[in-house]
């Protein structure tokens, strides 16, 4: 039958025009495309019917639930040290539970966190069972002590980890951990118009890179009493960062103040021992033995002065110091290393401590209202130390400290005595200081010359 059929076609289509019956074939096959066509776009349909249907809400629920019960709630919290403070006072006014707090304490290294010291911090996540997921005990801003809990591991009594039982198991870490730093140079110039503190803050400077300054320079100069307008100051000062983030303000390199039309350098270099100190570009210490002031924003109420007339005795009486007005209860430093050799009332001297610094020279202090703790004959001080507060014992009109200074024996003018050096850049490091002086020079010579 089949057979018939495709015979008779054959006859047909034999006799068929080939450009009628292309265009036949054509048709049909586009015909057929179409129809395959219609058919996906159907399916595509049913299924985007499907994905649009509503979703009973009862269905989600169970889903909800499931992530929830995945959720970490850990709590960060913050701890100072306080006087009397360890680690287990800490963490249990924090909320930790006792077996937590044994854990981390019977852990390897744990005695790295029995030496907390008062003021320094303690940062500590905890997890929603109150336990201690990781601690960070920061000692200063690059170093300090980290603990993290870990999947249990087996430690073993040793000395060292202080762990008390044989072998057990341990699921904190402890370990010192310690920053990476940048240090980046900065470049500051001041003209003083107002004060030298507050004309550098309006530059941008710190006020602990400005108190730095005050140090370095203050045995040359009187900051209280010598500063004029138009007086300036460059420098070249050290920010540390830690991350990208500053952190504090390091160490000034290089420092040069024209104090009337004077200039003072101060180059900082690292002796073999590890400290630093200032020298001059020749390499001499600007450390004086002396300071110029013992006492710190004061004014001076009356110089040396051997035909001075007595405000009180109304008659010409020698006034063999420096007399600097100041409120009373206001410290008075030592200014320079020495032994105690006087601490009593004396006469109109009041309160008076007499150090003596070297067989050559000593210094009076003069009308203290009391002496600082532990101040007694014999004690040795250092340059800077507290020894008294101002007050007016003794003949006195006002509060004020009484300054006197001693060369060989004999009053001199505190104000002009020229002081003596503390030592010198030792000959076996002159070259390498020298080295590094002219290359610190330069570079703020260089900056000098940019700024405007």
């Amino acid at each position: 039958m089949l057979v018939k059929v495709f015979k008779q076609l054959k006859l047909i289509f034999s006799d068929f025009p080939k450009k009628h019956f292309y265009c036949l074939v054509g048709g049909i096959l586009f015909l057929l495309l179409i129809i395959g066509l219609s058919r996906v776009e159907l399916q595509n349909s049913s299924q985007k019917k499907e994905l649009s249907s509503e979703i009973a809400i009862e269905d989600l629920v169970p889903r909800i639930q499931d992530a929830d019960d995945k959720t970490s709630f850990n709590q960060k919290k913050i701890a100072e040290v306080k006087r009397n403070d360890s680690l287990f006072s800490i963490l249990k006014r924090l909320g930790v539970k006792d077996d937590s707090i044994y854990d981390l304490i019977y852990s390897p290294n744990s005695e790295l966190l029995t030496q907390i010291k008062i003021g320094k911090t303690i940062e500590v996540e905890i997890n929603e069972l109150n336990e201690v997921e990781n601690l960070k005990y920061i000692e200063d801003f690059r170093s300090g002590v980290i603990a993290k809990k870990v999947k249990s591991f087996e430690c073993t009594e040793n000395a060292e980890s202080k762990v008390v039982s044989g072998k057990r198991k341990c699921i904190y870490l402890v370990e010192k951990y310690k920053l990476q730093t940048e240090k980046l140079k900065v470049f500051k110039k001041v003209t003083i118009t107002n004060s030298l503190y507050v004309d550098g803050l309006r530059e941008g400077l710190p006020d602990s890179v400005i108190m730095d300054l005050v140090y370095i320079f203050g045995w040359d100069i009187d900051f209280v009493h010598d500063i004029r307008p138009g007086d300036s100051y460059s420098l070249i000062y050290e920010e540390i960062y830690v991350d990208g983030e500053r952190k504090i303000n390091g160490n000034i390199l290089i420092a040069e103040f024209i104090n009337r039309n004077r200039t003072h350098t101060a180059i900082r270099f690292t002796l073999p021992n590890g400290s630093s100190e200032y020298f001059s570009p020749k390499g001499r210490n600007v450390k004086k033995a002396f300071l110029r002031s013992p006492v710190k924003f004061s004014y001076i109420s009356s110089k040396y002065n051997l035909k001075r007339r007595h405000p009180i005795l109304h008659k010409i009486r020698a006034h063999t110091g420096v007399d600097y007005a100041a409120s009373r209860g206001t410290p008075i430093r030592a200014t320079g290393d020495g032994t105690i050799v006087y601490a009593e009332k004396k006469g109109g001297y009041g309160n008076l401590i007499e150090i003596k610094h070297t067989e050559d020279y000593s210094t009076r202090y003069a009308h203290l209202d009391k002496f600082h703790s532990g101040i007694k004959l014999g004690k040795k001080v250092k340059q800077s130390d507290i020894i008294g507060y101002v007050g007016r014992t003794g003949t006195a009109t006002g509060d004020h400290l009484h300054y006197e200074f001693r060369v060989n024996g004999k009053h001199t003018d505190p104000l002009t005595v020229k002081f003596p050096n503390a030592n010198p850049i030792n000959e076996l490091e002159k070259n390498k200081f020298l080295e590094n002086s002219e290359k610190i020079i330069k570079d703020l010579k260089n900056y000098q010359s940019l700024s405007f």
